[in-house]
C-alpha cells in the first residue's frame, strides 16, 4: 500500500532518510473516502488544500495515529474539516487517539460537521507499570460513556487488572455532547470487509432486502456470514434468475461458510440461473471457486484493490466479468485509471486471488444484468428505508394532560413504580426459566451447548466428571461482551471453590473457615436473587465473584487458570438496546482437585497457632485479601493473651508478607530466633472481623534459649534479659517459644487450649 507523505508545497527534499513527520493514507470505494493519518500534525500539514480535494459522499477520518498536535497544526486541521465538510454529505471520525480527543474537548469547531464513531480510552496498568488504549464506540459503548466511568480491565501484558487513566467528566466533555447513531450500513461494509477496520460490533447481523422484477429476484444481504446464515428461509420460493448483491458481506465464518455452500446446493436444482454481485475480495477467494459456485452459479462483477503510485490512493475497483473475460482468463487485472489524478492503477490483490480469475465463467447476458443492479439496489435501500420510517411511525407518542395537583398523583405513581418493578421482575424471570431465550439475534454457536442448559442468569453449578469437577457459569445481561464473558468465568471459578471447600474434610477448618464468608456469600447471592434488577445487588455479587476467582488463580498453584475450557455467548435486542448473556465452563481432573483440598486444608504450625492458607471464599467478606494464614487452632499463649483469635488471618509478620500457612510458620520461627538474641517486639499485621487490618505486638526480651531441635539458628549462650538466669532445662528460665505459647517451635506441639 502506498502512503503519501503530506509536506509543505515547494519544501525541498530532505538530505536525510528520516521518515516524514505526518503520512496520509487514502482509500476509496464508490462514493466512500478514508484518509488514515498517522504522525505529528504541525504547521506543515496544508488543511485546506487537503479538505478542497474532497469529494463523494461519505468521508471517513482515521485518527488512530495521531501522536501529536501543534497549535499551529489545531489552525490547519480545522482549515481542513472545514473545507471538506462542505463537499461531502457526511463526515465520520473513527478510532481518535487520546490527543485527538483532548482538542475536541479543548477547540470549537475542531470536529467541523463530522461526527464521530469511535476514540481511545487511555488505560493504566500498575502492577507492569504500561499503558495502553481501549476503542470504544458511541453506538455500543452509549451507556459507559455516559456514565462518564470506565471499569477495569484485564491488562494486555499482564492479565491483572488496568484502569481508566483520566478524568471521566473531562475526558467525556465532547461526546457528551454528541448524540448515539450507527454507521450506515454501506460505510460499515466498506470499513469492515475492504479495510479491515475494527470499527463495528463484534458480529454484524446479516440483513437480507428482496426485491422481485418480473422472473429476476434480486437478494441484497449485509452483515457478517455466520453459522446463524438463514439458508432454510432464503431459499424458499426462489426460482428464475436470481441475482445475490453481497458487497456488504463483511466477515466470513467457517460456519457461515458451510452454510453458505449449503445455500447453493439447495437452490441451484431451483433456479434457472444463480448470479452474485459485487464480490469482495474475501468472498471472491473463499466462496468462488468451481466447486463453491455449483453448475449454475456465475460472478457477474467482483472487487479488487488497486493503487495509485502517482496520488497514493487505495480504491476498490468493480470489475466486470463478461467485459473483462478476455483479460482475466489470463490471471491478470484489467488496466484502469485512477480517478483522482488520472494516473495508472497497480493491481494489488495477492497471487491467491488472482489464481481464481480464469476459473470464472462468463455470464450469459451479463450485460444487461449489471445495468439492472444499480436500479434494483436503489429500490432495496429505498424499501427499507420506508420499513423503517414505518416501525417509527407505528409508535405513536402519548399525549400529556394538562398537570393539576392532586394527592392521587403520587398513589399512581407509587403504584405504577410497584407494577413496573413487578413486571420487569417477571420478564427477567421469564428469561431466566428460558433455555433458549427470546430475542437472540447472535449466537457463537449455532446449537446452545448442553452444560449451559438450566443455567439461570448470575448462576452457577457444578457436577462430578471422572473424580473431578465441571463448573459452568452464567453472566446477568450485560451490555458488553467481555463483560458477560469475564462475569460468567468469575461465577464458574467461584463455583468451583466452594465446591473443593465443601470436599475439605478437616473438623478444624470446617469449624472456622466457612464461617468466615458464608454469612456474607449467602447475603449477597440472596440479595440478587430477591431483587434481580437491582443494580447494587448485581454488582456486589459481580465483584465477590471477581476477587474469589483472582484469589482462587492466584493460590492453586497454577492449577486453575484464567481461561475457561469452553465458553459461549448470545446477543439479544431489546427496547433497551443490546445485551449479552454469555456462559463458561472450567474443571479440574482427580488428580488436580485432590492436590488442592489438601493444599488449602494443610495445616501448618507456629507460636501455638495452626494454621491454614487463606480460602479464596474469604474474599467474599474481605475483597482486598487474596493470600495469609488463617487461625484455625490457638494454644494458651501470649499471642492468645494479645488478642490473636481462631478465625483471624495472619497478613504479615515484622512488615514481612505471609502469603501461606507455611510462609507464616517460616517468619515466625525467623522472627522469634532473632528476637531471642536482641529483644523487641512481635509484630503482626491481622485481619480480625473489623472491616481494616489490625497490627498486634508482643513484647519479647532477650533471653538464653536453646533453638528447637533441627533449628539452623543457634542464639547466643550467656546472654540473659530480665527475672532469673536460664540455663538449659533448668528451673526459673522460661524458654521464649514457650513464652508465646509454642514449645515446639515451627510445627507447635505445645500446650494445647482446652476448647479445642
Amino acid at each position: 500500500m502506498e502512503a503519501a507523505t503530506h509536506q509543505p508545497t515547494n519544501a525541498p527534499a530532505p538530505l536525510d532518510a528520516s521518515p516524514p513527520k505526518l503520512t496520509i493514507e487514502k482509500f476509496a470505494d464508490a462514493g466512500i473516502a478514508c484518509l488514515k493519518f498517522a504522525g505529528t500534525i504541525d504547521e506543515s500539514f496544508e488543511g485546506k488544500r487537503l479538505g478542497d480535494t474532497a469529494a463523494g459522499d461519505v468521508l471517513v477520518l482515521d485518527l488512530g495515529g495521531v501522536k501529536k498536535i501543534s497549535s499551529f497544526g489545531i489552525r490547519e486541521w480545522v482549515d481542513f474539516v472545514g473545507a471538506a465538510s462542505k463537499r461531502v454529505r457526511s463526515m465520520v471520525l473513527i478510532e481518535c487517539a487520546p490527543k485527538v480527543v483532548d482538542q475536541l474537548n479543548m477547540v470549537a469547531n475542531f470536529a467541523g460537521g463530522g461526527r464521530v464513531f469511535s476514540f481511545y480510552a487511555p488505560f493504566r496498568c500498575d502492577y507492569c507499570d504500561s499503558e495502553h488504549r481501549v476503542l470504544l464506540q458511541v453506538d455500543k459503548d452509549h451507556e459507559t460513556i455516559k456514565s462518564m466511568k470506565l471499569a477495569e480491565r484485564p491488562c494486555p501484558s499482564c492479565k491483572e487488572g488496568m484502569y481508566f487513566d483520566d478524568d471521566g467528566a473531562t475526558y467525556f466533555s465532547y461526546l457528551l455532547g454528541q448524540e448515539k447513531f450507527e454507521l450506515e450500513p454501506e460505510v460499515a461494509a466498506f470499513l469492515s470487509s475492504k479495510l479491515s477496520y475494527a470499527v463495528s460490533d463484534l458480529s454484524r447481523k446479516l440483513r437480507v432486502d428482496k426485491v422481485i422484477e418480473g422472473r429476476t429476484t434480486y437478494l441484497r444481504l449485509a452483515g457478517d456470514l455466520d453459522g446463524m446464515f438463514p439458508r432454510e428461509k432464503l431459499a424458499e420460493g426462489l426460482e428464475g434468475t436470481v441475482i445475490l448483491d453481497v458487497g456488504s458481506v463483511g466477515r466470513i465464518e467457517p460456519a457461515g461458510a458451510a452454510e453458505w455452500r449449503g445455500f447453493v446446493q439447495m437452490v441451484s436444482p431451483l433456479v434457472d440461473a444463480l448470479y452474485l454481485a459485487s464480490v469482495p475480495a474475501a468472498f471472491l477467494e473463499k466462496l468462488c471457486g468451481r466447486e463453491d459456485l455449483g453448475p449454475k452459479g456465475m460472478v457477474l462483477t467482483f472487487v479488487l484493490p488497486f493503487a495509485c503510485k502517482a496520488c497514493g490512493t487505495t480504491t476498490q475497483q468493480t470489475i466486470d466479468v463478461e467485459a473483462h473475460h478476455d483479460v482475466l482468463k489470463f490471471a491478470t487485472a484489467p488496466e484502469l485509471r485512477c480517478t483522482g489524478c488520472k494516473g495508472a492503477l497497480q493491481c494489488a490483490a495477492s497471487e491467491n486471488l488472482m489464481s481464481l480469475l480464469p476459473e470464472l465463467p462468463k455470464p450469459s447476458h451479463g450485460a444487461d444484468l449489471v445495468r439492472s443492479i444499480g436500479m434494483l439496489r436503489e429500490r432495496a435501500v429505498q424499501a427499507a428505508a420506508q420499513h423503517k420510517r414505518s416501525d417509527k411511525k407505528s409508535v405513536q407518542p402519548i399525549a400529556v394532560p394538562e398537570q393539576r395537583t392532586s394527592l392521587l398523583v403520587p398513589f399512581l405513581a407509587a403504584s405504577l413504580a410497584v407494577v413496573l418493578a413487578a413486571g420487569g421482575y417477571l420478564a427477567y424471570q421469564r428469561f431466566a426459566k428460558s433455555d433458549e431465550p427470546t430475542g437472540s439475534v447472535q449466537r457463537s454457536a449455532q446449537v446452545r451447548p448442553a452444560w449451559s442448559n438450566g443455567l439461570e442468569p448470575a448462576t452457577a453449578s457444578c457436577t462430578a466428571a471422572d473424580g473431578g469437577l465441571a463448573c459452568a457459569g452464567a453472566s446477568s445481561l450485560a451490555p458488553r461482551q467481555d463483560e458477560a464473558e469475564d462475569e460468567a468465568a468469575d461465577a464458574a471459578l467461584e463455583a468451583l471453590a466452594h465446591a473443593i471447600g465443601e470436599k475439605i474434610a478437616d473438623a478444624k477448618w470446617q469449624a472456622v473457615v466457612p464461617a468466615l464468608y458464608r454469612s456474607t456469600r449467602d447475603a449477597k447471592l440472596a440479595a440478587f436473587k430477591t431483587d434481580p434488577a437491582s443494580a447494587t445487588a448485581r454488582r456486589e455479587v459481580r465483584d465477590g465473584r471477581r476477587t474469589v476467582a483472582a484469589s482462587l488463580r492466584a493460590s492453586s498453584g497454577g492449577i486453575v487458570h484464567g481461561t475457561p475450557a469452553d465458553r459461549y455467548w448470545e446477543e439479544r435486542g431489546g427496547a433497551d438496546g443490546k445485551r449479552f448473556a454469555a456462559f463458561a465452563r472450567v474443571g479440574v481432573t482427580k488428580a488436580e482437585l485432590a492436590k488442592l483440598v489438601a493444599a488449602y486444608a494443610k495445616p501448618s504450625e507456629a507460636l501455638g497457632a495452626t494454621v491454614v492458607d487463606a480460602f479464596p471464599l474469604v474474599a467474599w467478606r474481605y475483597p482486598k485479601l487474596e493470600r495469609g494464614a488463617i487461625v484455625v487452632g490457638l494454644a494458651a499463649g501470649q499471642l492468645q493473651e494479645i488478642g490473636v483469635d481462631k478465625g483471624y488471618v495472619v497478613l504479615s509478620i515484622d512488615g514481612r508478607d505471609v502469603g501461606d500457612g507455611a510462609a507464616f510458620a517460616r517468619l515466625a520461627l525467623d522472627e522469634v530466633g532473632t528476637l531471642a538474641i536482641r529483644g523487641g517486639s512481635l509484630r503482626l499485621k491481622v485481619q480480625t472481623p473489623d472491616p481494616e487490618p489490625r497490627e498486634f505486638s508482643a513484647a519479647v526480651a532477650a533471653v538464653a534459649v536453646d533453638p528447637p531441635p533441627g533449628d539452623p539458628k543457634k542464639p547466643g549462650g550467656g546472654r540473659t534479659g530480665p527475672g532469673p538466669t536460664p540455663t538449659n532445662g533448668g528451673s526459673g528460665g522460661v524458654n521464649v517459644w514457650d513464652r508465646l505459647g509454642g514449645g515446639g517451635g515451627a510445627k507447635g506441639g505445645g500446650r494445647d487450649d482446652p476448647n479445642q
